[in-house]
């Protein structure tokens, strides 16, 4: 399997023109270029820039004439929907509010910069923020606050998926698709079993969710919470 290098700007893959430059690259190349660049860390300051200044669409793919800030966005419709602020999301949540900028983090630039537009009121604080500012527990690359509600929703789409529950059974899915889910426990799996020749040339990391050149770790079992149903 050869591919041929070449850069592009995020930029250019958005939209119209980004659908057809992406259909000339072709799915193979977009899944190993992403395997081996790391994501972005969740945290303050680290927002892709040219998320912050995208000319949105109409549907013939003509540029409509203002510009759309995605960061500032989000922390909009937030409160237009009248989510809850960090500490009143946290308490429904039976978490421990904040009750000061040090309980959320040790980082002294983003202390002075939440003062600077919350000032001393830790109730103000909005979710998103909060959760990009929170000290992460080790080894972890998302907030507590947002791994408690990952939880709960990957539990829940579990035990309200049919097709993990009342209908797994070999009346709705073969042999071998029994076989396949009861047996793939990550994307890596996946991939593996689709697209052999990529993974055996491209992939040196234990999880695809690592950068594909790193090497690999020791095999850890997923979590209880995650293992479908026999």
């Amino acid at each position: 399997m050869s591919l041929h290098a070449c850069r592009l700007d995020m930029i250019n893959l958005i939209g119209k023109n980004g659908e057809k430059q992406l259909s000339e690259i072709g799915l193979l190349a977009q899944m190993v270029s992403m395997g081996h660049q790391a994501c972005g860390a969740l945290e303050l300051f680290n927002y892709p820039v040219w998320l912050r200044k995208i000319a949105p669409q109409n549907v013939d793919g003509t540029d409509r004439p203002d510009h759309i800030d995605l960061a500032s966005l989000e922390i909009y419709r937030d409160r237009e929907r009248k989510v809850a602020r960090y500490n009143e999301f946290r308490r429904s949540l039976f978490l421990i509010p904040i009750s000061k900028w040090e309980d959320l983090t040790e980082d002294k630039e983003a202390i002075a910069t939440l003062r600077e537009v919350y000032g001393d009121d830790v109730e103000q604080l909005d979710l998103l923020v909060g959760m990009m500012a929170e000290k992460k527990i080790k080894g972890f690359a998302i907030s507590e606050t947002a791994f408690v509600i990952f939880l709960i929703m990957a539990s829940r789409r579990l035990q309200a998926d049919k097709y993990f529950t009342s209908d797994f059974n070999e009346d709705v899915y073969t042999k071998k698709g029994l076989e396949w889910v009861n047996t793939t426990e990550s994307l890596k799996d996946v991939l593996d079993r689709h697209y052999p020749e990529m993974t055996d040339r491209w992939m040196n990391s234990t999880s695809a969710f690592s950068v594909w050149d790193a090497a690999p770790e020791p095999h850890n079992p997923i979590p209880i919470y995650f293992r479908l149903p026999k």
